[in-house]
């Protein structure tokens, strides 16, 4: 019997590291942060392929929901795109009828705990409503699905370990 009670893990903790796939080859890339969560940049080792993405006021460029193409890649890839860049994110496998993402492997432990984990206790308390826990899908969180997403988390985690980077 495991114990989950991590309920201040969010998101954008995950985002300084965030395996996308290219746009010029379609090859996995990292898209890593340079500095305090401000400045983002993609370099494809295969193409070369560069792109900066900023959250700094002067220096930010239209966030990719701004634009038609972020909706259409949102939604052609059930939600698993890239925050910055609105690229498709390279660690996505089908699953339960819907798609299971993550950012990078630290995104992957964190879903293996809370899904493995037979007690889910949610601490009370002010600020804990908005943690990537709780808003969770609800298929991910049915016990029903355990297996199933745990078998493609492992899926997930064969992708990054073979060596499937190049």
């Amino acid at each position: 019997m495991f114990r989950f009670r991590d309920y201040e893990t969010y998101l954008e903790q995950f985002e300084p590291n965030i395996w996308v796939l290219c746009p010029r080859c379609d090859r996995p890339v990292l898209s890593r942060c340079l500095d305090e969560k401000l400045t983002w940049r993609i370099a494809c080792p295969h193409c070369s392929y560069t792109q900066t993405a900023s959250r700094v006021g002067k220096h930010r460029k239209p966030m990719p929901w701004w634009k038609g193409t972020w909706w259409q890649q949102y939604r052609k890839y059930n939600g698993a795109v890239d925050p910055l860049f609105g690229l498709p994110l390279w660690l996505q496998v089908p699953c339960c009828g819907e798609v299971l993402w993550a950012y990078n492997e630290a995104h992957l432990d964190f879903l293996e705990m809370y899904i493995s984990a037979t007690i889910r206790e949610r601490q009370g308390g002010k600020g804990n409503h908005h943690g990537i826990a709780v808003r969770l899908p609800r298929w991910m969180k049915l016990a029903q699905h355990r297996t199933s997403l745990l078998k493609g988390i492992q899926k997930l985690r064969n992708k990054v370990n073979t060596g499937s980077l190049s």
